[in-house]
């Protein structure tokens, strides 16, 4: 049965499906959806298997849930880098994206767990995760695209193409820096925007140097 209106606005209510949903989180991240099921979220949770039933419908709206919760807190701390900026001046700030993530250890690993999870057409979350991956995708497409018509980016750069290739490598990056902790996610986030930026870059004209005079020469008047 879902949850009624009176019960999600019910400080008890409310904090029970709170409860349930932290534990959710927890436990998809250490196991994913499909070694976890609905009875040990209950029990990590300190209710019923019928009570995680009854605030969320169903294991695939609880799945559904925790990808919410997981994104509203990412975008919530993580909106302000890419607000108002552009260009170079967005791609700039990719490095902010392994800082939140390195912080948000678990969060990130959540997201890293279900995303392997969904990779094919008719698992439940497919959906969510290919659409997600576009609007980041396309994000990145604009910032380049804008930037190549304030010319600051070469316009011999296939935005499409290049947007593809950040995604994969915030990806791979990821998922390295989980297997391995001694990988310095941030570190690597900076040094691949550099790299990145150098190469969409226009180069500017350096400036003339001035002539050297001989020395003894004399300067005409």
């Amino acid at each position: 049965m879902a949850t009624t209106t009176d019960e999600l606005h019910s400080p008890r209510g409310g904090d029970t499906k709170r409860r349930i949903l932290a534990a959710a989180m927890a436990l998809y991240a250490r196991r994913g959806v499909k070694g976890t099921g609905l009875a040990a979220i209950g029990q990590a949770a300190g209710v019923t298997h019928a009570a995680v039933l009854y605030h969320f419908g169903s294991s695939h709206d609880l799945l559904l849930a925790v990808l919410d919760e997981r994104d509203r807190r990412f975008w919530r701390e993580t909106a302000a880098e890419w607000e108002g900026r552009s260009g170079l001046a967005a791609l700039r700030q990719m490095p902010r994206l392994a800082e939140w993530n390195r912080a948000n250890f678990a969060l990130a690993k959540l997201f890293t767990v279900l995303e392997a999870e969904n990779l094919d057409a008719d698992d439940e979350a497919h959906g969510y995760f290919l659409q997600r991956r576009r609007r980041v995708r396309g994000r990145l497409q604009r910032a380049i695209e804008e930037g190549q018509r304030r010319g600051e980016i070469r316009a011999d750069i296939d935005a499409v193409v290049k947007a593809d290739e950040a995604v994969a490598f915030m990806d791979g990056a990821q998922l390295n820096a989980m297997l391995d902790p001694s990988v310095d996610i941030v570190a690597i986030f900076t040094s691949y925007t550099d790299a990145l930026i150098a190469q969409l870059a226009v180069a500017r004209a350096a400036a003339p140097a001035r002539a050297k005079q001989r020395p003894g020469a004399r300067r005409r008047r």
